[in-house]
């Protein structure tokens, strides 16, 4: 692909490091500018309209000023995105989708909608089941949506697939059986 499109790249990786949120907000820019590049020399690249969504989200949660004005820009790239290469970072675009709709405010003020968030979340679940994020993502929407039954099982089935961490086995298997108890209970 074209040089913009791996500039902007790098510029997504400078602007989500770093402590400096100036310098951040300074890369998103530049990035999301390289990006917008990129799509209109390229604007079938599934890749390049998945990296500008990207950057423009990176620059919105460094701006929160304009964070609202750029969320347009972020639903149309990602939807674009979605539809050329859906499956592009384990369901990227669907998952940025679901987190934008999640994570807005709704109407009148924005996009924001719980019920749009899980249908992009059970999308990018279906396209990439293995990949923790799209659980994770579709459980805080069915929480949200006080759906908790199914966000218990959402949330156990993550767990599920998750192996503990060195010698805490016993203590993760303990916490799924909670984990379950607890989800159990909610349906009584």
């Amino acid at each position: 692909m074209g040089s913009a499109l791996k500039a902007a790249n790098c510029y997504a990786f400078l602007a989500t490091t770093g402590e400096n949120k100036a310098l951040r907000l300074a890369d998103a820019r530049t990035g999301r500018h390289l990006a917008e590049s990129a799509v209109q020399r390229y604007p079938e690249s599934g890749p390049a309209h998945y990296l500008y969504a990207y950057l423009t989200g990176l620059e919105a949660e460094n701006d929160p000023l304009r964070g609202l004005e750029l969320v347009p820009v972020i639903e149309s790239e990602a939807r674009k995105a979605a539809e050329l290469s859906p499956s592009i970072d384990h369901a990227g675009p669907f998952r940025m989708l679901g987190e934008l709709y999640l994570r807005t405010p709704g109407m009148p003020i924005s996009i924001g909608d719980v019920e749009e968030a899980i249908i992009s979340f059970r999308q990018a679940l279906t396209i990439a089941p293995g990949f923790a994020e799209n659980r994770l993502g579709l459980a805080e929407a069915l929480l949200k949506a006080e759906e908790a039954t199914e966000a218990c099982s959402q949330l156990h089935e993550l767990l599920t697939g998750m192996p503990p961490a060195g010698e805490s086995g016993a203590i993760w298997q303990k916490s799924l059986d909670l984990l379950k108890r607890v989800c159990t209970a909610k349906c009584d």
